[in-house]
């Protein structure tokens, strides 16, 4: 038999002294400003509401079984009382379709079994492991918004650790500014006073449709997990915005299985100092689904790329999917792997792995740049297919590659639909360059070297000593990239699966299956679930 306690935390006010009349009055008021508040938003995180009238806030029901406990708060009642009174391994239960306003402060609790927040109408939700669709849980789900100009809808205390949210909503803040999630304050003086281990599971955060959003999470803390959630509506007028982004952490951090709508960027790695000078590690990027809806082009949402990383160290980007990105803020490119001065002296790019990834409408592919802070070395790009690539399309330059500066970079088994170059040399050459078995066009330069021109001068300027192998370089000819490579006259020579479809496997009767060209990557299993 489980046991039930109420507890009810009464708050004791001073009243004027008036009269009868004038008591009435003031509790006739009180009342109206009470029906209103209740009717307009649901539940008030802040007690000053209640305290200020002389009222008692909704009762939490507290429920133990076992060594844990669920603490349900009803709409009216105070989540953050809830917060203070949990144990480690307790769960809070709020109740769906309630919205609960105010700004929430994770406390630094003892213990490392995980606080969970979560939806009364958990059974409603998606199995575990598959991704939120809030048009269809949408009822499931309770709502937390922050009601405080400036303020985040969820903060962490120095050190506060082990919180999982499950099933919530979290909605806009004030006018859209700074982070609906902030975890951290990127300037804790020791790594002790990091958050830490703080998860994101089945969430539904989203900007407003009309202002946006700066941020949705602020993932400045250690052991930060978001999985099988939906991000949208992080757009900015004037300014960049993420649906992630980390910038104070050394991770590990793991972004799995979420829709994420970002303009400037939806994931975002360094680009800004810590007082830790930390750089994000230890990263994983798996099964996402990073998009701009169509209708923000020739809006006014500051656009740039998909994903990009200015500082950041042994991370990995497989299995997403992307899709449309365009010149505005900047030319378009998808992804950037480039060092950043803005994210500290100590900024670097390092031990990077992209892979089994499908990027869909872009105005050009990625940037690789090192040139500043401690540099960019190892990074891997290898299995994706790269469609729809284009300068015309996207207002960009339809380039594969850019890239200066660098220190092994090792590019293999890649498919690339575009109209512009397969790489643009510039600045100080790539060192440790490897292009092999890759299908890519030539199209007007081919391997490009700016203020050189193409074909082998580029190589030997921007890639030296540099190894080109394997690749079939349509439209290409082996005067310029040797006999070491294919040269089809047209993508219909390759023989791709369902190039129509976005199947650019190849088939098994094509002659470069048996040289082992181009990608190998199932267009169904990509962007998760």
């Amino acid at each position: 038999m489980q046991n039930v306690m109420t507890v009810r935390a009464a708050q004791n006010i001073r009243r004027p002294v008036a009269g009868k009349r004038s008591g009435r009055l003031f509790l006739f008021v009180a009342l109206v400003l009470i029906g209103i508040i209740a009717a307009a938003g649901g539940a008030l995180a802040s007690d000053y509401y209640w305290g200020t009238f002389g009222l008692t806030q909704p009762p939490l029901e507290v429920v133990s079984n076992g060594a844990n406990r669920i603490i349900r708060v009803p709409p009216g009642a105070s989540i953050q009382t809830a917060l203070n009174r949990a144990n480690a391994g307790d769960t809070i239960e709020l109740q769906a379709g309630a919205v609960y306003k105010g700004v929430l402060k994770l406390p630094n609790k003892f213990g490392s079994e995980f606080i969970t927040i979560r939806t009364s109408a958990e059974t409603q939700l998606p199995p575990a492991g598959t991704r939120l669709d809030p048009q269809r849980h949408q009822a499931a789900l309770a709502t937390v918004v922050s009601n405080i100009q400036g303020s985040p809808a969820v903060l962490a205390a120095k050190g506060a650790h082990h919180f999982r949210f499950d099933g919530i909503e979290f909605g806009p803040t004030i006018a859209g500014y700074f982070n609906i999630i902030q975890i951290g304050t990127t300037e804790e003086r020791t790594v002790e006073e990091l958050p830490h281990h703080i998860e994101f599971d089945r969430v539904f955060i989203h900007g407003d449709r009309r202002e946006g959003q700066r941020r949705g999470v602020a993932a400045n803390g250690r052991h930060i997990k978001i999985s099988n959630s939906y991000f949208s509506d992080f757009k900015r007028e004037g300014e960049e915005s993420q649906a992630i982004a980390a910038w104070g952490s050394d991770g590990p951090i793991e972004i799995i299985n979420n829709y994420l709508e970002g303009a400037a960027e939806s994931i975002l790695f360094g680009g800004a100092e810590s007082t830790l000078g930390l750089v994000p590690s230890d990263i994983v990027v798996r099964d996402n689904w990073m998009n701009k809806p169509l209708e923000w082009r020739n809006s006014k949402w500051v656009i740039k790329n998909f994903l990009e990383i200015k500082s950041g160290k042994r991370v990995t980007i497989e299995n997403n999917l992307m899709t449309n990105n365009w010149a505005m803020a900047q030319e378009g490119t998808g992804v950037l792997f480039r060092t950043g001065e803005d994210s500290g002296r100590n900024t670097i790019v390092e031990d990077v792995t992209f892979a089994n990834n499908i990027m869909r409408g872009s105005g050009s592919a990625i940037t690789v740049f090192g040139g500043e802070g401690a540099g960019g070395r190892r990074l891997t790009i290898r299995n994706n297919v790269f469609e729809d690539i284009s300068a015309s399309k996207y207002d960009g330059r339809g380039f594969f590659i850019k890239s200066s500066e660098w220190d092994g970079l090792v590019v293999e088994n890649n498919t690339v639909i575009h109209d512009g170059s397969i790489t643009i040399g510039y600045g100080a050459p790539v060192r440790g360059f490897v292009f092999r078995n890759n299908v890519v066009f030539n199209n007007e330069y081919g391997f490009f070297g700016d203020g050189i021109g193409s074909g082998r001068v580029a190589l030997d300027r921007y890639f030296p000593q540099g190894v080109v192998t394997g690749n079939a370089m349509i439209g290409s000819s082996s005067s310029d990239y040797g006999s070491s490579n294919f040269y089809p006259s047209s993508a219909g020579q390759i023989g791709f699966s369902n190039a129509a479809s976005g199947d650019y496997r190849l088939r098994t009767d094509s002659e470069y299956s048996r040289r082992n060209v181009g990608a190998d990557l199932d267009p169904r299993t990509v962007g998760g679930r």
